[in-house]
């Protein structure tokens, strides 16, 4: 897809409407500004000064990255961008790695979309070495 510019920052009403855009659970203003300041990395693809994707990486600075929020408009999918997105913050994180280290990355995939990301190099769990990814909402 032509025109699409890659940027490290989103406005929270921009957030708010990606997720709202492809059913991630909705969150806070609270939430959604708090998540903004906290990560390793932000990717932002747009579009003519639209927003139309963005991943996050959560990341400790050492061997633990968690890849979240991988978010393309349903317009916009099939088009690269959310490859694109996730190679720049796996990019990201190789040139903060030392020679011989690792960095486990980790992620929790939309029902139905492991396919995309075993093409990036993920693996599908459960395998013959790991257990199901597991996770659960807590509610306050």
């Amino acid at each position: 897809m032509n025109n699409i510019e890659f940027t490290d920052h989103i406005s929270v009403s921009d957030y708010i409407e990606l997720r709202n855009a492809v059913d991630f659970k909705t969150i806070s203003q609270r939430q959604a500004e708090t998540a903004l300041k906290n990560y390793g990395f932000l990717i932002v693809a747009k579009r003519n000064d639209k927003t139309v994707g963005m991943t996050r990486l959560i990341f400790d600075g050492a061997y633990i990255a968690v890849l979240v929020d991988v978010i393309v408009l349903p317009e916009y999918q099939d088009h690269g961008i959310g490859k694109t997105m996730i190679e720049k913050a796996l990019t990201y994180l190789k040139t903060n790695m030392a020679d011989g280290e690792h960095v486990l990355v980790m992620l929790m995939s939309a029902k139905d979309k492991e396919g995309f990301y075993e093409k990036l190099g993920f693996i599908k769990r459960p395998d013959d070495t790991y257990g199901a990814g597991m996770s659960q909402w807590l509610l306050k």
